[in-house]
């Protein structure tokens, strides 16, 4: 603090740092004394009030000439700060405010369109429901009325019925001149009622036990889907130079060929009835008319049997009921009135085994490309036949280029 009477008295600061101030003697001209003096740490002068660094660190001080304080500045422009503040703050608050009420209203309309939709997505629900029953009802009685026609097709025109076939006994093959134990008879009997199947073998009651007939008692099939009686009659008809009227008259040929013709109209018919679209193409006059050859008529009967598969699994029959080669057996197991699902409409799987084991053709046909030129038939005239409409194929052709002039 400077001492009173120090006018015209100079502090020189040291050099301890800010702040720090030395004592100095000065001289005074017109007294000729020395008078120590502090000069002051705001103003680094002598001519100045007394103020302490209390008050100067507060900022607690004025200036007499009428100036504006350092304290008043920071004063005011404190206040303008706090102003500025609480208009950023209240005008934030009326943002906030109008946003607020903006998201209120606009949450009120997503709950109102919600709710819309949620009455919307109900009726629909219902809507769908009522659609469902509806639509199971009628295909109830759609279902119900297939079974109805395809009865009264099976009763009235393509009437099967399974008949018993009188077979000898393999005692009896001793009367040529084999001499067999009985444990070999019984042996060949076991092998006669087995069959391979899928890569196992699987047990068959009606292989070669029975019969059964369509559309009466003479056009007969065997039960196990065996056609070798027709090769044969075919392979005698073709060697013999001149085939007599008994020959014509007795082969069993006629009645397959007749079988499997009946047979062939009946899956197309069930077909149409069950609104089902089969995987083979096949001719309803197929086994009619001319005599097949051997690898003809082989892949027509795996045509055939492909398509009363595919049907059988179209109405959920049983696949254990089921033989790749027994042709009416199987159609007896469709149409059958035990079957519940017959008449049905909707998705279904298909067994690849049965499918795979129905492409088998005899080593015998395989190697065949038969002899002349009219005999040598081709899929496309096997698969087509005159109840079929014949589409052409799209083929690549030659499109003429067009010479554009460019101007």
């Amino acid at each position: 603090t400077p001492r009173p009477g120090g006018v015209g008295s100079r502090l020189t600061p040291g050099p301890g740092g800010v702040g720090c101030c030395v004592m100095v003697e000065s001289v005074d001209e017109a007294e000729g004394l020395y008078v120590a003096v502090e000069r002051c740490p705001l103003c680094t002068t002598s001519r100045r009030r007394l103020t302490c660094a209390r008050c100067i660190q507060a900022g607690d001080f004025v200036f007499f000439d009428g100036r504006n304080s350092e304290r008043d500045q920071l004063k005011e422009a404190v206040a303008w700060g706090n102003e500025e503040v609480k208009s950023c703050e209240c005008w934030l608050l009326l943002r906030s405010q109008e946003e607020t009420q903006r998201l209120r209203r606009r949450a009120g309309r997503h709950q109102e369109k919600r709710d819309k939709i949620d009455r919307h997505n109900r009726r629909l629900v219902e809507l769908l429901e009522r659609r469902s029953r509806e639509q199971h009802n009628k295909l109830s009685q759609l279902a119900a009325l297939r079974r109805d026609h395809i009865q009264e097709l099976i009763t009235h025109i393509f009437h099967m019925q399974e008949e018993k076939q009188s077979s000898r006994d393999l005692s009896d093959v001793t009367e040529v001149g084999l001499a067999l134990t009985s444990s070999t008879v019984t042996e060949l009997a076991e092998a006669r009622r087995t069959t391979y199947l899928s890569g196992r073998w699987i047990w068959d009651d009606q292989n070669g036990e029975t019969s059964i007939s369509i559309t009466g008692t003479p056009v007969v099939l065997p039960s196990n889907g065996d056609c070798s009686a027709y090769y044969s009659w075919v392979e005698e008809k073709s060697t013999s130079s001149g085939p007599g009227k008994e020959l014509d008259h007795i082969n069993p040929a006629h009645t397959i060929s007749a079988a499997l013709c009946y047979a062939t109209q009946l899956v197309t018919i069930l077909s149409h009835i069950l609104d089902v679209n089969l995987p083979k193409r096949l001719c309803n006059s197929e086994f009619c008319g001319e005599n097949l050859n051997r690898h003809r008529f082989t892949r027509s009967l795996n045509k055939l049997n492909t398509n009363i598969l595919h049907l059988c699994f179209s109405q959920h029959v049983n696949s254990e009921k089921l033989h790749p080669h027994h042709t009416l057996r199987n159609i007896m197991f469709l149409v059958s009135l035990d079957n519940n699902n017959l008449g049905r409409t909707g998705s279904f799987e298909v067994s690849s085994d049965l499918e795979e084991s129905i492409e088998f053709v005899e080593p015998e046909a395989s190697g065949l490309t038969e002899e002349s030129g009219d005999e040598s038939v081709t899929d496309e005239e096997t698969d087509l036949g005159t109840d079929w409409e014949t589409v052409p194929s799209p083929r690549f052709c030659d499109i003429p280029s067009q010479v554009r002039t460019l101007v």
